[in-house]
């Protein structure tokens, strides 16, 4: 299995939550923070983004943008606009949208933005896989698989035809996959994450290892050799690019993998913690308390009393 459907796989993206946003003139919006990656394609038109962090970005036609929204961001006409919409969301409330326009006629700009829903237990790891904000230009040449599948949801977004939500949702998924099995290419705003480690042969060969016998004794050293690097350029660079230790990220994976192993599954908390690579219940059960504030016996009963 490919490290990407091993991550697409577990994270099961049972559904995507989409809308169309349609504005003409001057206008603007505040959108506030969700623990799930959020996503805005430019359909139609073009329209000023600002991040919660960094520079503002100027969104064309063809565009796509994903972000980890830590707090509230920003879509409009330009960035005129912007006061008028901060002065109205500073006393909004913080699951509340604000739309302001200013009623007269204009460019139509059409998005359709939303967010990636995935099983609970691996919203948090999803977000730490991710850069705070991917920006993915229509331009770019390497750019004409999504520019299609771009398309087809611009198109989609205005059919009123049978089975419309079912289709929707596809093609966003698949939009997402698309976005994930890109990390070679130029992907402007990228910082550090799991997209950025993929971007980096060697620290993608290191990503691939792991995820292919996550119970492996993986050490640094290890990991530096097979990869043709010396340890302290290899720790350094994969710290860097992902964002984390190789140790931590090991860690945290493993803990993804248990967590959707005690819910969706009847093998004992044993099996589980060997399977992972923990040889002693107690050393699972520490490693597992201490990242997730539980041990696995009450993540089990909790999860499941809650289905």
């Amino acid at each position: 299995m490919d490290l990407l459907t091993d991550i697409v796989r577990l994270m099961r993206p049972q559904s995507v939550l989409w809308r169309t946003l349609e504005e003409r003139g001057r206008w603007g919006m505040s959108v506030p923070q969700r623990d799930e990656p959020v996503f805005c394609l430019v359909v139609a038109g073009q329209c000023c983004l600002v991040p919660p962090n960094g520079p503002s970005v100027l969104m064309k036609q063809g565009d796509y943008v994903m972000l980890n929204a830590s707090s509230r961001y920003s879509l409009g006409s330009g960035m005129d606009v912007m006061p008028v919409v901060a002065a109205l969301a500073a006393d909004a409330g913080h699951t509340d949208y604000v739309r302001w326009n200013d009623g007269q006629d204009g460019e139509e700009v059409r998005l359709v933005g939303g967010y990636f829903q995935v099983e609970p237990e691996h919203t948090e790891l999803l977000a730490s896989l991710l850069p705070d904000l991917l920006y993915l230009r229509s331009s770019d040449e390497e750019a004409g698989r999504l520019t299609r599948i771009v398309e087809l949801i611009g198109e989609e977004s205005l059919c009123e035809l049978a089975g419309r939500e079912l289709v929707m949702g596809r093609l966003v998924e698949i939009m997402l996959v698309e976005v994930l099995r890109r990390p070679m290419l130029r992907i402007e705003g990228q910082r550090t994450g799991w997209l950025s480690g993929m971007a980096d042969p060697q620290i993608a060969m290191s990503l691939q290892k792991m995820h292919a016998d996550v119970a492996h004794h993986w050490t640094v050293d290890i990991l530096a050799k097979q990869v043709g690097m010396s340890r302290a350029v290899f720790a350094r660079r994969f710290s860097e690019c992902v964002g984390q230790a190789p140790a931590t990220y090991l860690s945290n994976w493993r803990i993804a993998v248990a967590k959707d192993a005690l819910l969706n599954s009847d093998r004992s908390v044993n099996e589980i913690g060997l399977a992972i690579g923990y040889l002693s219940d107690s050393a699972f059960s520490t490693a597992f308390s201490r990242i997730v504030g539980c041990s696995p016996v009450s993540f089990r009963r909790e999860g499941r009393r809650s289905l």
